[in-house]
C-alpha cells in the first residue's frame, strides 16, 4: 500500500509533525476580489519543502510526499510546493493546461506573484521550465489559445500575454504585451474564459464588472470588442454551438449576481454572438442559492453542473452540486442536486467525457462517474490535498485541469502548490490512463495465469471475470 492510500485523515498535530521544517508564515497582499471573499479570512501558512516526483525522488514512503495525503483511485506523480517556484511565492491560485504542437504537455500554475510553466509530459519526472512575474495578488487566472497564454488578476495590471512557442525547444516563455483596454474600466480581472472555437477571450469580474470581450483574431494582441455589464459575472463558460436550434450562436453561461454576486445569485445565459449587443436569454436560480460561483457543461451541452461557493455550512451541510438542464437556453430547469456526503466547500467543476472533476477546497479533487447517471453520479475517486480536515473553510485545492490527452490531471492548491496526478482506472493494466485495446491484449495474453496485473479481481486467476471488469471500464 502506497503513502497516498495508507493514511486516513490526520489530526492537525500529526500534520504539523509530518512537515514541521517546511511551514512558515508569509505576509499576504490584500487586493480585493468580490467584497468579503472568505479566502482572505481563512489565510494560512504555506507548506514548503522540496519537490517530489515519482520517477526522480522516488515512490513509496520517502520524501516530503509522505506527509499525509489520503486518496482512492488517484495516484500522485509529482508535487511542487510553493517555494519550488522561487522566492516570494505566498500562495497558489488557479491552473490550466496546454499541449504543444509536438504533443508535449504543460501545466500552467497561477501564483501570488506570477505564472509558472511546468513540463509534465512525463508526469513522474515533471520539470519547471519558466516563470513570468506578475502583480502581487491572492487571485490569478490563466487561459490559453494557440501558443499564447493569458494571465489576469484581481491585483490589476490588465491581461498579460505570454508566447509559449519556445517551451519545447528552449524551455522559455516571452511576455509579448499587457492589455488593459478599454480605458476607464478596472484593470482588475477575477477570471478569464476563452471560446477557442470562435476565437474570443472574456474577462469576468474585476472591479464589479460583467463580461468584457476581446477578439483573438491576432492572438498576440487581444482587441476589445464589447461588454455585457448589467450584472457582475464571477465566472463564465462560452460555447459556440455548431448543431441544433442554436447553431452558429456563441453563448455565455454566466455565474453572476448583483453587488459583486452577493445579491440575486443565478445562472444567466447570454447570447454574445453580436459583441456590440449581447442579449440576455434567461436567468435561473436554484434552491438555497448563496453565491453562484462556477459551473461547466457536459460534453453534449444538455446539463450544466454548478457549485455555489457559500452554500456549504449555510443552506446545505455537505458538498452539493446543482444540476441544471439547459437544452432550452431560454428556459433552463433545475433537475436535482447530488453530493458525496463530504462537508468541504465546492469550488470549481469540469467535465471530460463520462467524468466530472471537482476541486473542493479542503477535500481536494473529487471525481464522479457520469456514465450511469448524469444527474446523480457516484464518486469514484479522490485525492485530498488538505490532510487536516474537511471543514467548510477556504483552504486547499483551488482548481483542476483534466483535459490532457495522456490522462494526466493537474491541481493547484492555495497552500501546497501544484499537484500532478493520474486516475487509477480499474482495468488500466498498462497504466497509460485509458482502458482500451492495449489492456485487452495484455489480459488475453495472460489468460489462465495465476495472478499478475491482469488479475483485476484478485482471485488468483486471469479469466472471464477479469475480462468483464475490463470491458465494463472500457474508456479510451
Amino acid at each position: 500500500m502506497t503513502f497516498v492510500s495508507r493514511l486516513g485523515k490526520l489530526s492537525a498535530a500529526c500534520a504539523a509533525l509530518a512537515i514541521p521544517a517546511f511551514l512558515m508564515i508569509a505576509t499576504v497582499g490584500t487586493a480585493q476580489a468580490h467584497e468579503g471573499d472568505l479566502k482572505l479570512r481563512d489565510r494560512q501558512k504555506p507548506v514548503r519543502g522540496p519537490m517530489w516526483r515519482e520517477s526522480i525522488e522516488g515512490a513509496g514512503e520517502g520524501g516530503v510526499a509522505g506527509g499525509g495525503f489520503a486518496s482512492s483511485g488517484v495516484a500522485l506523480k509529482a508535487w511542487f510546493p510553493l517555494n519550488t517556484f522561487g522566492t516570494g511565492v505566498q500562495n497558489g491560485n488557479s491552473c490550466w493546461g496546454w499541449v504543444s504542437p509536438n504533443g508535449r504537455e504543460y501545466a500552467i500554475m497561477g501564483l501570488s506573484n506570477g505564472t509558472a510553466f511546468v513540463d509534465i509530459t512525463d508526469p513522474g519526472a515533471s520539470v519547471i521550465k519558466s516563470f513570468q512575474p506578475g502583480v502581487s495578488s491572492l487571485w490569478r487566472d490563466v487561459r490559453t489559445h494557440s501558443h499564447y497564454c493569458y494571465a489576469a488578476s484581481e491585483g490589476g495590471a490588465g491581461i498579460q500575454v505570454f508566447d509559449m512557442s519556445q517551451l519545447d525547444t528552449l524551455g522559455t516563455t516571452t511576455l509579448v504585451r499587457t492589455v488593459n483596454t478599454p480605458n476607464g474600466t478596472s484593470a482588475a480581472t477575477h477570471t478569464l474564459a476563452i471560446d477557442n472555437d470562435s476565437g474570443y477571450l472574456y474577462r469576468a469580474g474585476g472591479g464589479g464588472n460583467g463580461l468584457r470581450m476581446y477578439s483573438l483574431a491576432d492572438p498576440s494582441n487581444p482587441t476589445y470588442v464589447g461588454a455585457w455589464t448589467p450584472f457582475y459575472v464571477h465566472e463564465a463558460q462560452v460555447k459556440t454551438y455548431t448543431t441544433g436550434p442554436y447553431a452558429g450562436k456563441q453563448i455565455a453561461f454566466c455565474y453572476s449576481g448583483l453587488n459583486n454576486g452577493w445579491v440575486s445569485p443565478a445562472v444567466r445565459i447570454v447570447d454574445v454572438t453580436n459583441k456590440a449587443a449581447p442579449v440576455l436569454m434567461s436567468t435561473t436560480t436554484y434552491p438555497g442559492a448563496r453565491y453562484c460561483h462556477q459551473g461547466w457543461l457536459d460534453d453534449r451541452g444538455r446539463y450544466i453542473y454548478i457549485n455555489d461557493e457559500l452554500d456549504e455550512g449555510d443552506t446545505v451541510s455537505v458538498t452539493t452540486t446543482i444540476v441544471m438542464d439547459v437544452s432550452n437556453l431560454t428556459a433552463p430547469v433545475v433537475v436535482g442536486t447530488f453530493t458525496n456526503g463530504n462537508t468541504a466547500v465546492g469550488h470549481n467543476i469540469y467535465v471530460k467525457g463520462s467524468r466530472l472533476y471537482q476541486a473542493n477546497y479542503r477535500s481536494g479533487v473529487r471525481i464522479f462517474d457520469l456514465g450511469g447517471s448524469q444527474t446523480n453520479p457516484p464518486e469514484v475517486a479522490w485525492f485530498d490535498t488538505y490532510p487536516t480536515d474537511d471543514n467548510a473553510n477556504f483552504n486547499g485545492l483551488w482548481n483542476i485541469w483534466p483535459y490532457f490527452p495522456s490522462g494526466t490531471v493537474i491541481g493547484s492548491d492555495i497552500e501546497r502548490g501544484l499537484f500532478v496526478w493520474r486516475e487509477i482506472l480499474r482495468g488500466d493494466i498498462n497504466s497509460d490512463g485509458s482502458v482500451n485495446s492495449a489492456d485487452l491484449g495484455i489480459l488475453l495474453s495472460s489468460w489462465g495465469a495465476s495472478g499478475g496485473p491482469a488479475d483485476l479481481n484478485g482471485d488468483g486467476s486471469v479469466n472471464s471475470a477479469d475480462l468483464g471488469i475490463l470491458l465494463s471500464a472500457w474508456r479510451s
